[in-house]
């Protein structure tokens, strides 16, 4: 839908007229055209018009923002991304791969990152000098940056990482209520950081990462995906330093949550595993025995 079909959805809902919204401000046959996607208006016209029918900015923007969401190319990345749907992200890559541009080509580097994660590919040093060097060079970061931010993380070299981690941090305040996805996203990069840090043997500040990102995760209210990461990010940080016991409960805990709330199943699986680079057999099958509550299931 373009903003001017919203606005008549608006207006027709609370019957008005187009003589009645328009007088005053544009003409009717403007208005038409406006509702029509015909011609562009201006933000100050806009905003009158609202006035007019009485509907709030924000009203109008939540709107658009759940019919744009229908055709958002970054969830639907990070969707198939979580599910592991490989065949999904290759149909993405060679889609990407066929347009001109820095900005396609951002796209194309992006899906070859989340495809070398899942164990498919690779991703070339000159495309990360690409990744870096975009980095390096935009002022503000908006969700497409905070998307491939997250996705680079494990490909880049520590120093580079926390440096530009370090950035982005001073800027969360500016995407803390920008959309309504926006703590999933700075989720996954923090959940990202933290697991870099881990493989890296950085397992006092991946810590204090984990103490951050609980303390303002407690202030928010979110599914039990995000509960459920932390469980899990907080689990494995305490059992690398050395408080096993507590660190495998939790780890558990996270895996029995995914596992009662049917999520997909190659989540748990590659879930599984990353975490035998870190625990031993025998713990890997105690967080992943789910056979005394698989009745709860039925």
């Amino acid at each position: 839908m373009k903003i001017g079909q919203i606005f008549r959805y608006f207006r027709q809902t609370k019957h008005i007229t187009l003589k009645e919204a328009s007088q005053g401000i544009v003409s009717i046959p403007f208005l038409s055209r406006f509702e029509n996607g015909l011609t562009d208006i201006s933000f100050s016209h806009l905003l009158e018009l609202l006035n007019r029918i009485n509907v709030q900015l924000s009203e109008f923007e939540f709107l658009y923002q759940q019919q744009q969401n229908k055709n958002d190319l970054l969830p639907a990345f990070q969707q198939a991304y979580q599910a592991g749907n490989i065949d999904m992200l290759k149909k993405y890559l060679s889609k990407w791969q066929k347009k001109q541009g820095r900005f396609a080509n951002l796209q194309t580097i992006q899906l070859k990152m989340m495809l070398a994660t899942l164990g498919t590919g690779k991703v070339t040093k000159k495309e990360l000098v690409v990744i870096v060097d975009y980095f390096q060079k935009i002022d503000s970061w908006t969700f497409f940056e905070l998307y491939l931010f997250g996705h680079t993380l494990s490909f880049l070299e520590l120093p580079i990482m926390l440096n530009l981690f370090d950035e982005l941090q001073k800027k969360e305040i500016i995407y803390d209520d920008f959309r309504h996805d926006n703590f999933s996203i700075l989720f996954y990069i923090y959940n990202n950081v933290i697991l870099h840090l881990l493989a890296n043997n950085y397992f006092n500040k991946a810590y204090t990462l984990v103490n951050h990102l609980e303390n303002y995760f407690g202030n928010r209210d979110k599914d039990y995906y995000h509960k459920t990461r932390l469980f899990n990010l907080k689990g494995l940080t305490l059992y690398l330093l050395g408080q096993k016991e507590t660190g495998l409960k939790l780890l558990k805990k996270a895996n029995l949550i995914t596992f009662l709330t049917n999520h997909e199943v190659s989540f748990l699986k590659n879930e599984k595993i990353y975490l035998a680079k870190y625990l031993t057999a025998q713990e890997l099958t105690e967080v992943f025995d789910f056979s005394q509550i698989s009745y709860l299931k039925e």
